[in-house]
């Protein structure tokens, strides 16, 4: 056998040694996989389709849940807004409440104006009536503060309000069914020039009291007080109208 014959036999030899070691290590290769395939857990089918169902019911939920979030902030709000309304209505009504007690003179009030003390002549004529305050001196000196712009008036610390009554028992006047002794200080809160230029206008109330022989001094003053009114305010027979 030639030379050249030899290589050519020991060539193919080699190549087919070379495919058939591919093909062992392609074979080898193959079946690992398939092992490894094999070897990994299956997941059933129903499994995926539970799993799909919780998913879409958490986002249903998830739905509701916001929902009802929203609507409790809703709530929340309006409960804020009520709650706020009612403490301005409430605030609102302590003011209105405060100014009718204001008005009725159930409260104390001070401020400026002006006293105006009243006495019995100091010389009293013989023989015939004695020259003394009445309740319709008091009367008449009131309604002359009051149309000069008094706030606020008192005698020998009674109020006098809209449902304040005079009367005379002897030499007790009567203010308020409580019975008072000169000599009488009556009190007025408001403008004091205004209120002592009312009484002394000249041929005035206080000009003809002094001719009658009283005594009646006025003051002006810068702070003064007037109580609130003590009595109790009963409606028997009266009723609001419609």
């Amino acid at each position: 056998m030639s030379a050249a014959s030899r290589w050519r036999i020991t060539g193919l030899q080699v190549l087919s040694t070379v495919v058939l070691l591919g093909l062992g290590f392609a074979v080898v290769g193959q079946l690992r996989a398939a092992r490894t395939l094999s070897a990994q857990p299956g997941v059933p089918t129903r499994n995926i389709y539970a799993l799909a169902t919780l998913l879409s019911e958490e986002r249903k939920n998830r739905v509701e849940y916001e929902a009802q979030v929203r609507e409790l902030q809703r709530e929340l709000e309006q409960t804020r807004r009520a709650t706020a309304e009612g403490r301005t209505l409430t605030a609102a009504m302590s003011k209105e409440l405060e100014s009718l007690r204001t008005l009725a003179g159930l409260r104390a009030m001070r401020g400026p104006g002006v006293t105006v003390l009243l006495r019995d002549a100091k010389t009293q004529p013989s023989g015939s009536t004695p020259v003394v305050v009445t309740y319709q001196d008091l009367v008449s000196v009131i309604n002359e503060l009051w149309a000069a712009g008094g706030e606020a008036i008192a005698v020998n610390e009674q109020r006098v309000t809209t449902m304040t009554g005079f009367s005379q028992v002897g030499g007790t006047v009567k203010v308020n069914l409580q019975g008072i002794s000169a000599p009488f200080t009556v009190v007025a809160l408001g403008d004091p020039v205004t209120l002592e230029g009312a009484l002394n206008i000249r041929g005035g109330l206080v000009e003809g009291l002094r001719a009658l022989g009283l005594s009646i001094t006025i003051n002006r003053r810068n702070e003064l007080t007037v109580p609130a009114y003590r009595g109790v305010i009963r409606f028997d027979k009266a009723k609001p109208g419609d």
